[in-house]
């Protein structure tokens, strides 16, 4: 993956969070797996440990997939800037950080869930079940987990 001269402004959420999407959108090992309609990576913190899991959307199949690890969007000091910049005053930096595009329409939507709200996403144990990622497939006919139905009522970051 090359990267082109961009700046982002690490005192900005909505800064990082655009970098983020190109950097996913020009993701090599991601981009090997097309023809998709859209993917979810779900990317989970704890103390001393950070864990990434990431799934394409091909129709209404929700299949396994591969992000570069060295993708930009994930460098670990930039995340942890992330989390500073969205904590909750009471609740403190979220746990998991659910990142969904859509191909058809070329956008993003970045979900930070705390701990108690990301129920049934064991993202660090890498023991996510396939039916909640299944969920968050718009083509699946299983019904949006509530968490989402939630989170897309708040105001964005």
């Amino acid at each position: 993956m090359t990267t082109p001269d961009f700046e982002v402004d690490l005192d900005s959420a909505d800064s990082i969070l655009e970098i983020t999407g190109w950097c996913l959108r020009a993701d090599e090992r991601l981009n090997e797996e097309k023809p998709w309609d859209g993917f979810v990576i779900l990317t989970g913190f704890e103390e001393a440990h950070a864990a990434m899991q990431a799934w394409r959307f091909v129709g209404a199949e929700t299949l396994p997939t591969g992000v570069d690890i060295a993708n930009p969007a994930f460098n670990l000091d930039v995340m942890e800037q992330l989390r500073e910049l969205t904590a909750d005053p009471k609740r403190g930096k979220w746990q998991t950080w659910v990142i969904l595009y859509d191909l058809a329409s070329d956008t993003f939507e970045h979900i930070f869930l705390w701990p108690g709200e990301d129920a049934g996403y064991n993202v660090i144990g890498y023991d996510t079940p396939m039916s909640a990622i299944e969920a968050l497939n718009p083509a699946h006919p299983a019904e949006e987990p509530q968490w989402l139905t939630a989170a897309r009522g708040k105001p964005s970051v």
